[in-house]
């Protein structure tokens, strides 16, 4: 049975001097997602796990633990930022969901060229491609945010250099 979930959306305002901190946590954002996006193109056999599986999986490939010192993809040495677990994790969730979707367009493209060259005729359709420039929204989970008010919320952010 689904669990029942609450998603809080409120109209934020902040410091001019914040708005940095927002851009360069979206673009961090961004960069684990491809890079997780990237990891499931080269093990396409993630795909067929469930979505618990296969973020189980993309950690077991990509992040170091003392269980596993040497994962076959390190994200660390592609990204050189210390990536909260829930950050890394939605973003696992972001480039899974995109894998996905991906996966299933080309898919039913490749049935639809079947069966246009079956009948004979000439199938004029582009493939679809993975995502060429990513531009995801963060989502926070409970761990990246405390103190909600109505008049304001503190968020963990990147700040370029840190966690802020």
């Amino acid at each position: 049975m689904a669990k029942a979930t609450k998603t809080i959306k409120q109209q934020l305002g902040c410091k001019s001097a914040h708005r940095s901190y927002f851009a360069a946590t979206k673009a961090l954002f961004n960069q684990v997602a491809a890079f997780y996006f990237n990891c499931i193109q080269a093990h396409p056999g993630i795909l067929a796990l469930s979505f618990k599986e296969a973020l189980t999986a993309l950690e077991k490939l990509t992040h170091t633990t003392e269980a596993n010192p040497h994962p076959v993809m390190p994200l660390a040495a592609t990204i050189p930022a210390d990536i909260p677990a829930t950050f890394r994790r939605t973003a696992i969730h972001a480039a899974l969901g995109s894998a996905r979707s991906f996966y299933t367009h080309l898919e039913k493209w490749r049935k639809q060229k079947e069966k246009t060259q079956a009948k004979g005729k000439k199938f004029t359709l582009r493939p679809p491609v993975p995502p060429r420039r990513w531009n995801k929204s963060v989502l926070l989970y409970a761990g990246q945010w405390k103190e909600r008010t109505p008049k304001s919320i503190m968020l963990k952010l990147w700040t370029g250099s840190s966690w802020a």
